[in-house]
């Protein structure tokens, strides 16, 4: 085992580089007044947490966890009998469903976004097909219903993978000792099923509570969520460099990986085996 730990050293510079080295840079930001548009000035400060008092990132905050908890919850909706189907169905036919699940998340997310803006306007395809016209771009509507189209697999996938390996003797054991199908699924199926749930929300909803750009196309820009709040405070910054924002900018962002650790370790505790991790 001694002898294989050098080939683990690309590994381990990849994730200094690229994960350990930003993250202190973004430590260092957001508690100081450092610029990194006009190095030398130094000081350690707690005035970039005044960010959070302002009714924009306020609104900011209200709006990511919004969306994304009805879109988390939709996708549940959605997803838990999808999941629940595909674990019945036989293997190749299970195959090709799943394979018709994972092939869109091989395209581009931008694409696929422009795409849903194309659809959810006015005189689109729906309109020739269907013959209705209805524009949904700029509304709630189609932030969350763009947000379930491109997070529905990753609620999909960890249910499955729960109730694919659920051992249906225990069904079975329900069923002899006398309870129903509805009784079965609530006091066996389900609750079983828990951790793949609760894997499939922590990661739908943070994806959704991080994103900027479905709400930059699809809300118009007339939404501001936490992702798009950060993404102004760095492009601000950048075109002016007598500006701080980028240390607000950091803060939040570290806030969003507080929560992520946090949720991770969340799946960790109800998974401890890992089966619904992808």
């Amino acid at each position: 085992m001694n002898r294989l730990r050098r080939y683990s050293l690309p590994y381990l510079v990849w994730m200094g580089i690229f994960i350990l080295i930003p993250t202190v840079v973004l430590l260092i930001l957001a508690f100081s007044d450092l610029s990194l548009y006009r190095p030398g000035t130094f000081r350690l400060s707690l005035a970039n947490f005044a960010i959070f008092s302002l009714p924009t990132t306020q609104r900011a905050i209200w709006n990511s966890f919004r969306f994304a908890g009805i879109a988390a919850a939709i996708c549940f909706i959605i997803g838990y009998p999808v999941a629940f189907y595909l674990s019945k169905l036989g293997i190749r036919v299970r195959k090709i469903l799943i394979s018709l699940l994972i092939v869109p998340l091989w395209s581009n997310m931008l694409l696929r976004i422009n795409a849903w803006e194309k659809i959810f306007t006015a005189n689109s395809i729906v309109t020739d097909v269907f013959g209705l016209s209805i524009s949904l771009v700029g509304t709630d509507a189609a932030i969350v219903l763009g947000m379930v189209a491109m997070y529905l697999p990753f609620m999909v996938f960890p249910i499955f993978s729960v109730l694919e390996k659920m051992d249906p003797k225990l069904v079975e054991a329900a069923r002899d000792l006398g309870a129903n199908d509805v009784q079965t699924f609530f006091r066996v199926v389900f609750p079983l099923s828990g951790g793949g749930v609760i894997s499939g929300f922590v990661m739908t909803f943070l994806p959704a509570l991080t994103t900027f750009v479905l709400p930059a196309y699809l809300g118009l820009g007339k939404y501001t969520l936490i992702g798009t709040l950060i993404e102004s405070k760095f492009i601000k910054e950048a075109a002016d460099s007598r500006a701080l924002s980028i240390n607000q900018g950091s803060l939040i962002s570290l806030f969003l990986m507080i929560l992520s650790i946090t949720a991770f370790l969340l799946v960790i505790r109800v998974d401890k085996e890992g089966e619904t991790l992808i």
